[in-house]
């Protein structure tokens, strides 16, 4: 390989699918040339590292916080999952179904029909981030608080410096700190006391876990929904054919945001490090060194998917990766499942076609996540 390939560059975050087509056909393996990280692609070598915890480890994931489960490998990593694993069961979200579905379709009343909308702003936004301040106990008055927070963990608070964006992360912390003798002394339902007074082995979390925590909880419930709604509007605005068939029968919108997710995923890869010398396609990857696997390609790889690079209601073959997969499957998956599906019924009821406004449209400018920081979209009658 004679060309120095780069994985952090604009070209990445406008499109990266002619890219990844590339690069799953001629280098299965590169090393990219700024950070010196290994590059995989294939849905195989994907699927390979993300559930191989014992060659490969998640603390290559790193983060400005500390999150338990996301960084955190086995024997830790299990304990630390099952308290999050009781605050997403089934019933729990079955039971706050009702109260999704009320907030969605506010949301959607609100939107005017027939004139431009920033549809992040009103709706994709606003809706997973209400639903997650509920879940934790947290005023929504501090919903703003919650989206610029975590835009500064993901890296994506527009115009912030790195320093602009360490004082939003010391913010945040602090937020969270205050609230945990509160919630010991007096806990409730809620998945902030859950943590706050949870226990592994009869001792209790440290404030640095419990934090950690609930940051993780904040930033699982709130970008994934906000970014797959955007991409998948995103499609349906260009297509009016699927507006109107997904109207005909609403029973494929779960369809449609499994192949949105496949289609664009809102997280494009992971990274993971590794704790012994691996041998792939050749290339020795060596023990300590980061591996970036990357979802957003394989779930478009043509060994797994027929037609990869087109969006699909029918589609029956392969399983996408975007929420990655085994131990450190994303605990935000079922949630942002429901909140979607409850947004897009919302949309489909109230207007019976959607097109693209004349407003400001704005990718999100990071590598890591895709999706929309402004998508203007009109709903017609």
């Amino acid at each position: 390989m004679t060309d120095v390939l780069r994985f952090f560059d604009e070209a990445q975050i406008r499109d990266p699918y002619p890219r990844y087509a590339q690069w799953r056909e001629r280098h299965p393996i590169w090393r990219d040339g700024d950070s010196r990280r290994w590059v995989l692609s294939r849905h195989e070598d994907v699927l390979d590292v993300l559930k191989d915890h014992r060659r490969f480890s998640s603390a290559a994931m790193g983060a400005a916080v500390p999150l338990p489960t996301l960084t955190d490998d086995p024997p830790r990593h299990t304990q630390l999952r099952s308290i999050v694993n009781k605050a997403f069961t089934t019933a729990m979200l079955k039971s706050i179904e009702p109260d999704i579905a009320g907030i969605a379709n506010d949301l959607v009343e609100a939107l005017p029909v027939g004139r431009d909308i920033d549809v992040v702003d009103r709706l994709t936004t606003p809706l997973p981030v209400t639903v997650i301040s509920r879940m934790m106990g947290i005023p929504e008055a501090r919903k703003a608080d919650f989206k610029r927070w975590s835009d500064a963990l993901t890296g994506t608070l527009a115009g912030a410096s790195p320093a602009a964006r360490q004082a939003e992360l010391m913010e945040m912390a602090q937020f969270f700190r205050d609230l945990i003798p509160q919630r010991k002394a007096h806990p409730s339902s809620d998945l902030f006391s859950a943590v706050a007074n949870a226990e592994v082995d009869g001792v209790g979390l440290s404030e640095q876990e419990i934090i950690g925590f609930n940051i993780l909880l904040l930033i699982a419930g709130n970008e994934t929904t906000t970014n797959l709604l955007g991409n998948l509007l995103n499609v349906l605005a260009d297509r009016p054919d699927l507006w109107e068939r997904l109207r005909r029968e609403p029973e494929l919108i779960d369809v449609a945001i499994e192949e949105a997710l496949r289609f664009d995923s809102p997280v494009q890869f992971l990274m993971r490090e590794a704790k012994v010398d691996v041998e792939l396609h050749g290339q020795r990857i060596a023990a300590g060194e980061s591996v970036i696997v990357v979802m957003g390609s394989a779930n478009r790889d043509t060994a797994v998917f027929d037609t990869p690079d087109e969006f699909l209601l029918d589609r029956v073959r392969g399983r996408h990766l975007s929420f990655g997969y085994g131990i450190h499957f994303c605990i935000g998956a079922p949630l942002a499942r429901i909140e979607a599906r409850f947004a897009m019924r919302a949309l489909l009821e109230r207007a019976p076609h959607i097109e693209r406004g004349n407003g400001h449209e704005q990718r999100v400018g990071s590598h890591l996540l895709r999706g929309f920081e402004a998508l203007s979209l009109q709903l017609t009658d």
